[in-house]
């Protein structure tokens, strides 16, 4: 099992703000640490992409190097003509 890197922190903030973080995240059932982070994520629209999107993005350039064949992606086209005909088809 991969694990995920995290970087140790510390922060000030304000006592009662921490009081209404502690209070909100008990109520999700949720550690200080998750809930922060969580919110964190939310505020600043952070994605990190799940390991089928990384290896389907490695796929592409693969191909685009001329690595493998991808037998779905025409001849010259790009990454994103191969992504958007692909999402659009039915």
């Amino acid at each position: 099992m991969k694990t995920k890197e995290k970087k140790l922190t510390s922060i000030r903030i304000n006592k009662n703000l921490y009081a209404h973080l502690q209070k909100k995240a008990k109520e999700e059932n949720r550690s200080m640490n998750n809930y922060i982070e969580t919110l964190l994520f939310e505020a600043s629209e952070f994605e990190v992409p799940n390991e089928e999107t990384v290896a389907a993005i490695q796929e592409v350039k693969d191909h685009i190097a001329g690595k493998i064949v991808l037998d779905k992606m025409k001849k010259g086209e790009s990454a994103r003509e191969f992504l958007t005909r692909i999402m659009n088809e039915d």
